[in-house]
């Protein structure tokens, strides 16, 4: 079995936004929080641990917005387990320590001798990290207030009883009732802007029928997805959810029903589709028409805009790579290593006890 993938969630102008403390609020999994300077092993802790543990419970994988190569988190769903990287921006703490949380220093393997003779260098990337990812939240504000421009015209030329009809045949068709009770909506980021661009974890729809929604003006699919999802999970079937990083609140760009194995997402996310919706059909037009030159504009201003925070986050990554070479000079990874080897015996004694 694959794994799927995530992101662990996504820059917004109001700073980082996660939904994984859901998972670790719910009562339903023990949370290894892990602690430590950048390159101090923590991705590569959690890589290993997903790679031993496959053959028990292959770990749902989520990844940094801020450098895609790098694990965030991962999650045994059937150990009940999850490791997260709980330093900034994605900030964690215990809430009930040693009972459902514990925490993974491994600030405790460095030399801090040798970091306070970088102090300077570690001071200065640091800073110079924070002003650039302010940056970032700036440019992601003017996107997001140009797609509230286009959502807010595109919502006054819905024709919402034809999507709405429209809407419930699909879910009649596709979502056949099961008799249990209603299934879960479950926000995960699945597409996310980077350091290499505007990123879709095509893993998260691995196994599924996919439906791509051509909808340049986001409101038909935000208003389409989330009925879907409601009739999915009023039919016993959790659901889910993936908000687009570019407009403020909550707007849905994707949704998958894993039971169902059915994927409903963004045609710019979609290389290859089994089938397309076709959102213009539930505009009016003409209403649509008298606001072209409007909603082009703003489509041109955001494609700059997010050019500028892509650019702008390659430059907080290669400066982000600078700290992490401080602090890789001063750590003791064989210690890494065996802790790493610890935890991997530790929770296959729980696999094999449960």
């Amino acid at each position: 079995m694959s794994n799927k993938t995530y992101f662990l969630g996504c820059p917004t102008p109001d700073g980082f936004e996660t939904h994984l403390g859901d998972d670790v609020k719910s009562g339903d999994f023990f949370t290894y929080i892990i602690k430590g300077g950048p390159g101090t092993g923590k991705s590569t802790l959690m890589k290993r641990i997903a790679a031993a543990l496959s053959d028990i419970d292959p770990a749902e994988l989520y990844y940094c917005s801020s450098d895609p190569d790098s694990l965030d988190a991962v999650i045994f769903r059937k150990l009940g387990v999850i490791f997260v990287d709980g330093t900034a921006p994605h900030v964690f703490e215990p809430t009930y320590p040693g009972a459902r949380e514990r925490l993974l220093d491994l600030g405790r393997f460095w030399d801090c001798e040798k970091l306070r003779e970088n102090a300077a260098d570690v001071i200065r990337c640091s800073d110079e990290n924070s002003k650039l990812h302010l940056r970032v939240k700036r440019c992601l504000g003017a996107i997001c207030n140009l797609n509230a421009d286009t959502i807010s015209g595109a919502e006054s030329a819905l024709l919402k009883d034809k999507l709405a009809a429209y809407a419930k045949r699909l879910s009649l068709r596709l979502m056949p009732k099961t008799g249990r009770s209603a299934g879960k909506i479950s926000l995960r980021q699945i597409t996310s802007v980077t350091p290499k661009g505007v990123i879709t974890q095509s893993a998260a729809f691995d196994g599924c029928v996919k439906y791509a929604i051509a909808d340049p003006c986001s409101a038909v699919a935000d208003a389409l997805l989330k009925s879907l999802s409601v009739y999915a999970a009023s039919a016993g079937y959790d659901v889910i959810a993936s908000k687009n990083v570019f407009c403020f609140g909550c707007v849905y760009e994707h949704i998958v029903i894993p039971e169902l194995g059915l994927a409903f997402v963004s045609e710019s996310a979609s290389e290859a589709a089994d089938g397309r919706i076709n959102a213009l059909r539930f505009y009016d037009r003409d209403l649509i028409r008298e606001r072209r030159r409007r909603y082009l504009f703003n489509a041109g201003a955001k494609r700059e805009l997010t050019a500028s925070a892509i650019e702008t986050l390659a430059q907080a990554k290669a400066v982000h790579d600078d700290l992490e070479r401080c602090y890789i000079g001063a750590m003791d990874f064989g210690a890494v290593e065996k802790l790493t080897e610890e935890l991997e015996k530790e929770l296959r004694a729980k696999a094999a006890a449960d």
